[in-house]
This record gives structure tokens, C-alpha cells and sequence, in this order.
């Protein structure tokens, strides 16, 4: 798509955004002139007997309270745009370095146990998960995280996720929508959002009934009986003391029953702030037509039952109802006439016997739709981009062509190709010349492959393979274990998994680095010749050349290539392109130089 469509789009959403809060400055001051004459026409024509001016003060009333509601409209509508206008500056930002300030990165994501997410850079801050993320509920960003960490790639999953990511990829405007509603929805449940919808979510499911159908007397009769008695007193027929009475014993059952009220009403508290965007997006998802069988089995979730447009509409008005405890003087007068508190309460029970078991599945399906449309984001960024295809064999095979990093700004990253078919490849180069990066562009790519997403390259052939990965150790003086040791236990776990004969790609970066040279040499040619396997392809990385002596031993089948560098003007340049065979310069002594140690 290029920088220049989200920049189009952009500026036109600001546009409508300033026309709006203009727009919305002016009804402020109508409503506000209205008032006024509310006052004044109503005072003079009171005080003067004036006809005219109570006639005036009326009108102003009807006039104030139509400004009300269009104001409320346009305030909607300037939020809309204001937040489609974000949407559209975080592309933008995709573009270049600036989404990594973005406030969702999927640290919660990263486990001690999950070393892959580590070294790939899968979660937490510069990570893929921030650059791709526009998930705003709970769910959402739960099943981008699974995706992207799948340690058992199913072919047919695949497929069916890659057929709803293309689909998705033909409804920009869809799209866009979504991810505006998306993110009102985060900026308006903050960091209770999660807590909120899962709490509502489990009393849907509570087949607790809270309010005891006895109560239904009092709910019906003594509103009833407090009605007619005003009615009454108004005519003559009843002095006051009556209307008094009903009126603080309604307040008293309403004090009384607070306890109990709360365990129903509370869990809609806080998420009904986001009931009315919710019901906006669910419409929106309900009435879209789609092809893919992934896409149509998602709506359907929503279909179920009653349907959620219906289902969520009538929670809105429960909510809206609930809310008016934000009134505190028109609380206490509908809680002492109405008994309000347990009609929301009844409301709200019903509403749980009809859709309580929906819920679950209707933000389960927002969820998906979140995830899915993230990884539909490194297409629309990167103008380089295809649908890798993957199969299920009992043989690894690996074959990219110009893959690249998709955190790498592309306007400066260099793509490489390779072909592996269980293989062990020894990459060799000097310092900063790209091994490592290579490593990552394979392994991150391998998992938006197998999440359903486009990857980064001009074409991506592979087999389902658990990944591993030995890049970024750490030691842990808690345990006494040392970076050395972490890193043999690390490599261990490949060689365990592998006696599993399950396919498998070994990703591991400068191998034994943190021992001598020569036990390096000794221990690193065993470890690669334990999972020299038929179901295993491995990537090492490493500055002693003499790994590279184990292509012509016979022992394993070993194939070398290498990075370098090379010198213009006495200063260090890399092209960043993998080559065949192994390297036959270095440059630590050069950096060195250059760093004005040597």
C-alpha cells in the first residue's frame, strides 16, 4: 500500500476530526445561549405575567434539549474520527521506528520457559507482537499471542487462516473500522478492561439467580402503591405523610438490598462505558459478508441464539439505566418512586437467562477478528510480502528467497535467500555482518508463516517444524548457573527433543561462546553432529572456522556459507549478503581500531 495511502487517509480523518470539534465548540455555545434565555424568558415571564416570555423560556427548553442530543452525536462522531485518526498514525509509524513507543507489546507474554519469544523477539518492547498488535480487548491480544507462538503448526489450520488473512487483506475499509472501534474501546476501559469483560463474562455463566422472585412483589407493588398515592395527594384525596412513607421504605429496601444488588450489577459497572461501541462493532461484524469458511464459522458465533446485535442493544439499555447512579439526585428520586436499583437488577437477570452463555463466544470472536486483522498489518506496511506455503512432511525442508527482518525498516534491510533440505548449515562471517539477523529473519518469519500471516520475502517454502532457538543467554546467579552452562543446557534440550524424530529447525547463534576456544571447537563439532538428524535442519552461526571442516569429514552432511565485509578508504563496509562456503577474513582487530582500543 505504501506510506502515501495511510497518509492520504490520515489527513482526510483529521480533516472531518477538526470539522467536528469545530462543529461541536458551536453547539457548546448554542446550548449554552439557550440556557440563558431559559432563564431570563422563564424569569420574566413568571415575575411580569408575561405570556411571551414563558412562551420564549418553553421553546428554549425544547431547543436546549435537542442541542443536547445533536451534541452527544457529534461528540460520537469526532471520537470515531479522532481515534481512526491514531489508527491510521500508528501505519504510519509502522513505516519507520516509531511504533516502537507503542503502549501494547506483549511483555506479559514473554516466560522464563519460552526462550524462543526471546531470541525471536516475539513479545515485549521492539518485539513483533508490538509492531503488529491492534488488538485492544483481552481477547484479542490472547489470540495474537497464540498465534504467534504455535509450537504445533497444523497444515489445515494454516491454510484456513491464510484463506480468512487474504479476504481480510480485500476489506481495507472493514478493516479500518474495526481498528478504530478497537481502539475507543481500550482508550475508554483502560486498564481494567481485561478485569471488567471477563468478570461479566463469568456471571453470564453463573447460574446464580441473585434477586428471588418474591422480591417481584415489592419491586411491582410498592412503586405502584407510591405512584397512585401522589396521585392521590396531588387531588386532595391523601395528605403528604403517606407518599413520605413509601418513599423512604423504597429507599430502605434499596439500602438494605445493596449487598446483593452489587453481586449482579457490578460486573457491569465498568464495561458499560464500552457497551454502546461494543454494540457498534458486533453490528458491523453481524452484517458483513464473507467467504472464507474461517470468517464465516467466527460470525457465526455471533448468529447464535437470539444474535448479538438484538442481545447487546437491550445491555446497552440496561446499562444506560444503571448508569444513572452517575445522577445522584435523580438516583435517590427513581431508587425512592421506582425502586430503580432492582429493576436494573431483574433487567439484568433476565438478560443473563437469555444470553449468559453467549457472551463468551461473542468476544471470543471480536478476539479472532483482532488478531486476525493484526497479521494482516506486515502486508499492508511492507511493499515485499507473500503467503508462504507450508506443508506437513516427515522431512524438514526450508526455501526462501530475499526473506527479510520485518522489524528492519525496509527501506534498509537487505534480503537473502537459502535452500535446506535436513541440513546442517554453518554460517560464518565476521562481527556485525549480518549472521545473526539472518537467523531471526528465518526464525520470525517461520512463525508469522505459521500463524496464517504473509511473511516478509519474495517467495517462503517450508514444513511444519517445532522451532528452537539458542541466541540470547543469560545466566542465573540464583541458580548458580552461569551464561556458559545455561547455553549447554539449552543446546541439550535440542538434542533431547530431537531423539524424538518429530521435524524440527535449530536456530543457534555463535555456539559456545562463552567458553575457550578450543573446548568451543570440540564441543560445538559434537553438538552438531547429534542433531545432524534426517528430521532436523540446523542453523549455527560461529566465528571458528574450523566447524566448517565438518562438510568434507563424512560424519554429517554439512553445508558452509558465510558473511563478510569489506574496506573502503581504510573504513568497514557489509553488504549483509549470505554467500557459499565459509569466510576467510575477520575484523575484530578493524572495530577495534576504529573504537581507539588498538
Amino acid at each position: 500500500m505504501g506510506i502515501e495511502y495511510f497518509s492520504k487517509l490520515l489527513e482526510s480523518s483529521t480533516e472531518k476530526e477538526l470539522l467536528l470539534s469545530k462543529k461541536s465548540n458551536n453547539i457548546s455555545t448554542a446550548r449554552l445561549i439557550s440556557f440563558l434565555i431559559v432563564i431570563v424568558g422563564l424569569a420574566i415571564g413568571f415575575y411580569n405575567k408575561n405570556i411571551v416570555g414563558i412562551f420564549v423560556g418553553v421553546l428554549s427548553i425544547i431547543i436546549f434539549i435537542a442541542l443536547l442530543v445533536i451534541h452527544s452525536k457529534v461528540k460520537e462522531e469526532e471520537t470515531y474520527f479522532k481515534s481512526k485518526s491514531e489508527v491510521l498514525n500508528k501505519y504510519i509509524k509502522r513505516f519507520g521506528d516509531g511504533w516502537k513507543e507503542f503502549k501494547i507489546d506483549g511483555k506479559e507474554y514473554l516466560k522464563d520457559e519460552n526462550s524462543q519469544a526471546k531470541d525471536l523477539d516475539l513479545f515485549g518492547r521492539a518485539s513483533l507482537y508490538q509492531y503488529i498488535c491492534v488488538a485492544n480487548t483481552s481477547y484479542g491480544k490472547n489470540f495474537l499471542a497464540k498465534y504467534l507462538w504455535n509450537e504445533n503448526p497444523d497444515e489445515n489450520v494454516i491454510l484456513e487462516r491464510q484463506r480468512a488473512i487474504k479476504e481480510l487483506l480485500s476489506k481495507d475499509d472493514f478493516s479500518i473500522h474495526i481498528q478504530t472501534l478497537s481502539n475507543i474501546i481500550g482508550k475508554e476501559q483502560k486498564n481494567n478492561s481485561d478485569i471488567s469483560i471477563e468478570s461479566f463474562i463469568e456471571y453470564g455463566e453463573n447460574k446464580n439467580v441473585y434477586i428471588p422472585k418474591w422480591m417481584h412483589i415489592f419491586t411491582w407493588g410498592l412503586p405502584t402503591a407510591t405512584i397512585l398515592s401522589f396521585i392521590f395527594c396531588m387531588l386532595g384525596f391523601l395528605p403528604v405523610l403517606p407518599v413520605f412513607l413509601l418513599f423512604i421504605i423504597q429507599l430502605g429496601f434499596s439500602g438494605f438490598g445493596y449487598p446483593r444488588l452489587m453481586q449482579t450489577l457490578a460486573p457491569l459497572f465498568s464495561f458499560s462505558r464500552s457497551i454502546q461501541v461494543y454494540e457498534k462493532m458486533f453490528e458491523v461484524l453481524e452484517k458483513e459478508t464473507f467467504e472464507s469458511a474461517y470468517l464465516k464459522e467466527l460470525q457465526d458465533k455471533l448468529s447464535k441464539g437470539s444474535g448479538v446485535s438484538r442481545g447487546v442493544k437491550q445491555l446497552n439499555s440496561i446499562g444506560n439505566a444503571v448508569n444513572l447512579r452517575y445522577n445522584q439526585i435523580l438516583y435517590i428520586i427513581a431508587c425512592g418512586v421506582l425502586m430503580w436499583n432492582y429493576h436494573c437488577a431483574e433487567a439484568l437477570e433476565r438478560w443473563k437467562g437469555i444470553y449468559g452463555n453467549q457472551i463468551r463466544d461473542w468476544f471470543e470472536s471480536i478476539g479472532e477478528f483482532e488478531a486476525l486483522i493484526s497479521l494482516t498489518v506486515v502486508s499492508h506496511v511492507k511493499e515485499n510480502t507473500c503467503f508462504p506455503v507450508i506443508k506437513y512432511e516427515d522431512t524438514p525442508r526450508l526455501k526462501v528467497e530475499e526473506v527479510y527482518h520485518p522489524l528492519i525498516a525496509e527501506k534498509s534491510v537487505i534480503a537473502n535467500s537459502i535452500q535446506l533440505n535436513s541440513q546442517t548449515c554453518i554460517i560464518t562471517g565476521s562481527n556485525m555482518s549480518g549472521k545473526t539477523t539472518f537467523l531471526r529473519s528465518i526464525g520470525v518469519n517461520l512463525v508469522l508463516a505459521y500463524a496464517g500471516a504473509p511473511v516478509c520475502a519474495k517467495s517462503f517454502d517450508a514444513t511444519c517444524m517445532a522451532i528452537f532457538t539458542s541466541m540470547r543467554i543469560q545466566d542465573d546467579v540464583s541458580q548458580g548457573i552461569s551464561t556458559f552452562y545455561a547455553e549447554i543446557l539449552r543446546i541439550k534440550s535440542m538434542i533431547q527433543y530431537s531423539l524424538k524424530e518429530l521435524p524440527m529447525l535449530v536456530l543457534v547463534d555463535e555456539i559456545f561462546k562463552g567458553t575457550n576456544s578450543a573446548d568451543r571447537i570440540i564441543g560445538a563439532s559434537e553438538a552438531v553432529k547429534k542433531l545432524s538428524k534426517p528430521w532436523v535442519i540446523s542453523m549455527v552461526t560461529t566465528h571458528d572456522f574450523e566447524l566448517c571442516d565438518l562438510s568434507g569429514s563424512g560424519d554429517v552432511e554439512v553445508v558452509n556459507y558465510h558473511f563478510s565485509e569489506y574496506y573502503v578508504d581504510d573504513k568497514i563496509h557489509f553488504d549483509y549478503k549470505i554467500k557459499d562456503g565459509r569466510c576467510k577474513t575477520t575484523n575484530a582487530k578493524q572495530l577495534m581500531r576504529m573504537a581507539g582500543i588498538l
